[in-house]
């Protein structure tokens, strides 16, 4: 028996040895700036070992990874960006990756990694922030105090599904769900700001992922009385037409969501 599981043992520590010394290849990267946060999304050809550090004059974040190699033109940022200017990398120690996020100010950040699923293999996500005092400036537009004090419209949020590198549903010519819920979302819009006393605020303003929580977290910011969520959903059967509605029930719901 104790042979057995000698070699047994010997196979394994081979194997492992051997997967990871196997090189992880960046396929691709891709950029979303929100208007309160940047996603640096690296597209991996498998789990990658990582270290983020924050450097300060200037500020720039580091990101190393281990085993890995970047053969392609990074994704630079938009110039219109608030917190990425520079993304820039460089081998490190012969057989590892250092990448480099330059800022245009300190910021926060997370970075995490995330499973194959249908769209998409494996990434490492780094989400760039900035304070929670300078968030509430941008998501209110003002100080707590005057809205606090001022005579306010019925203010409708309205949330356009998806975005970024969730695409949503996809249409025969391949049409994207997240940009036709966001056209709607603007269009719907538009159709609000004309009522008297009504004023809409658009929860995704542009082509950028956000997490369910921080959407209900910005229409509380924005002391929403209303919040509406688009969606375009996808059907084999194409004689199907029409729209599904959802409301709150406070009694038979079978999530939270």
């Amino acid at each position: 028996m104790k042979v057995i599981y000698t070699v047994l043992g010997v196979v394994l520590t081979a194997l492992v040895s051997g997967l990871s010394a196997e090189t992880v290849h960046i396929d691709n990267v891709r950029i979303w700036a929100a208007p309160d946060s940047t996603r640096v999304v690296f597209d991996l050809t498998a789990p990658v070992t990582h270290q983020v550090s924050m450097l300060s004059d200037p500020y720039r974040l580091v990101i190393d990874m281990q085993g890995t190699t970047a053969d392609l033109p990074l994704a630079q940022p938009d110039p219109g960006d608030k917190y990425l200017q520079r993304v820039r990398a460089g081998p490190r120690d012969g057989s590892d990756l250092r990448v480099v996020l330059d800022l245009k100010k300190f910021s926060r950040n997370k970075a995490f990694l995330l499973m194959p699923n249908k769209q998409y293999g494996h990434r490492l996500v780094v989400d760039i922030s900035g304070t929670e005092a300078e968030q509430r400036r941008t998501d209110t537009g003002a100080d707590d105090d005057a809205l606090k004090n001022a005579m306010r419209d019925i203010v409708v949020a309205i949330d356009a599904g998806h975005g970024g590198e969730d695409p949503g549903a996809s249409g025969p010519g391949g049409t994207k769900e997240k940009m036709v819920t966001l056209a709607l979302a603007r269009t719907l819009a538009e159709l609000i700001d004309k009522e008297r006393g009504m004023r809409a605020v658009l929860i995704r303003k542009g082509d950028y992922f956000m997490r369910l929580r921080k959407r209900i977290a910005k229409a509380r910011e924005y002391r929403a009385d209303m919040f509406i969520s688009i969606h375009a959903d996808a059907f084999r059967d194409s004689r199907v037409s029409g729209a599904s509605v959802y409301v709150l029930s406070r009694r038979g719901a079978s999530s939270e969501h």
